[in-house]
């Protein structure tokens, strides 16, 4: 199996905003179960890591269509707030 990387270079932090990198990566590196990761972790690394969506789904126990719908989500542009 191919490893899994980041889509873009991860800076030396081991946080990014409320993410624990370090915890992340040692559930993609098969150091740790999914299950120790939140439903907005396993979206993190659905959308922010490298992989098939089939890979990824096996990876943090969810469907290959959960990981696709994750993606589309994370590319749909913020809805308007209506303005002021």
């Amino acid at each position: 199996m191919k490893a899994l990387v980041a889509r873009e270079p991860v800076p030396y932090s081991p946080t990014h905003g409320r993410f624990d990198l370090v915890k992340l990566q040692r559930v993609v590196d098969g150091r740790m179960p999914h299950t120790e990761l939140s439903r907005d972790e396993k979206v993190y690394i659905a959308c922010h890591f490298e992989g098939s969506a089939r890979s990824i789904g096996r990876l943090l126990g969810v469907t290959e269509k959960t990981v696709t719908r994750w993606r589309e989500d994370d590319q749909e542009p913020p809805e308007d707030g209506g303005g002021q």
